[in-house]
């Protein structure tokens, strides 16, 4: 086998000599740049702004937020501002007797004021006991017309006579147990039934009606099928006239509303109105908006509806606004 040949040894002096010229022309240049101080402000070992390896530096990806990180920022600056309008507000009433709780959740986003205190629920609960009676009978056609008739007085009308006929009409063998069973069923953490069978001092919190207005009125993550959903939808959309107040004035014109209001006087707050209001704004499309707010201590029915739907505003116009603007 022939060997490979080899480059000849003899020409490595005429090679050796242009190379070594190379090497300490490039040795005097660096040594001319390193001591240079001819006003550049800087040593030759510091990177110029505006250079390439900045640029490349900035472009690297791995030093960009993730787009969950941009998402938790960006909730954390609405729930801040949220937080911040509720208090502004509240201190303008100069109302020390006056409480509330709001809770939102946009889909993308879930805020709250003080969502976990625990609030005497008044009529709102009337839309978990919609629930629960769905629930028992598996399908809208099983449910027997006189209790589809009384529960949509229960909704529509807020009638407490058609709502003991639910809970206790018969649905249920022990309507009273049924419903502290229903808050764990349906998840509801911090909602507890009142030690008597009063269903309206039920004891919830605004981020539990979340939860309330999610399995009464979605198909996914609830506990109705669509005909059921659609049922509860009906009513909730279609309050009669003097029900027509609460969250529904953060809505649109053209804003479908699906809502429940609850108020009450307690002798326990000298007469002081408890009112509340829960719904979901634009149900019908991509974007809905669940709402629940809970306050106590209005000196009347009415101051308390107008403070509902002060704080309905006030939540409607920090969703609406842009955190990644």
């Amino acid at each position: 086998m022939t060997a490979k040949p080899h480059a000849s040894r003899r020409l490595w002096p005429y090679l050796a000599v242009p190379a070594l010229a190379v090497l300490v022309a490039a040795t005097v240049y660096l040594t001319g740049v390193a001591g240079d101080d001819g006003g550049s402000g800087g040593s030759a070992e510091e990177t110029l702004p505006g250079s390439q390896a900045d640029e490349s530096a900035v472009s690297d990806s791995s030093m960009l937020p993730s787009d969950e990180e941009r998402r938790q920022a960006a909730e954390a600056q609405l729930q801040a501002d949220l937080e911040r309008a509720v208090e502004e507000y509240m201190t303008g009433l100069e109302d020390e007797n006056f409480y509330a709780s709001v809770a939102v959740d946009d889909g993308e986003f879930q805020l709250d004021y003080e969502g976990d205190v625990q609030y005497d629920t008044a009529s709102i609960v009337k839309v978990e006991i919609l629930a629960m009676m769905l629930e028992e009978y598996g399908t809208l056609d099983e449910v027997p017309g006189w209790l589809l008739d009384r529960a949509e007085l229960m909704i529509r009308n807020s009638d407490n006579e058609a709502t003991n006929d639910v809970l206790y009409g018969g649905t249920f063998d022990d309507g009273h147990a049924a419903i502290a069973q229903a808050h764990l069923d349906f998840g509801l953490e911090n909602t507890n039934p009142n030690e008597t069978e009063q269903w309206g001092k039920t004891q919830t919190t605004a981020v539990d009606q979340l939860r309330v207005l999610e399995l009464a009125l979605y198909e996914e993550g609830g506990v109705l099928d669509a005909e059921q959903v659609e049922y509860a939808r009906s009513l909730m959309g279609d309050l009669a006239d003097f029900q027509e107040w609460g969250v529904s004035a953060a809505a649109r014109d053209d804003e479908a509303v699906w809502m429940k209001n609850g108020w009450d006087t307690r002798d326990a707050m000298g007469g002081e109105w408890v009112v509340n209001s829960i719904g979901v704004i634009a149900g019908d499309t991509e974007s809905p908006i669940e709402i629940a707010i809970m306050t106590g201590g209005s000196a009347s029915d009415a101051e308390g509806i107008e403070r509902v739907e002060e704080l309905a505003a006030i939540v409607r116009t920090i969703v609406d606004t842009d955190p990644y603007a």
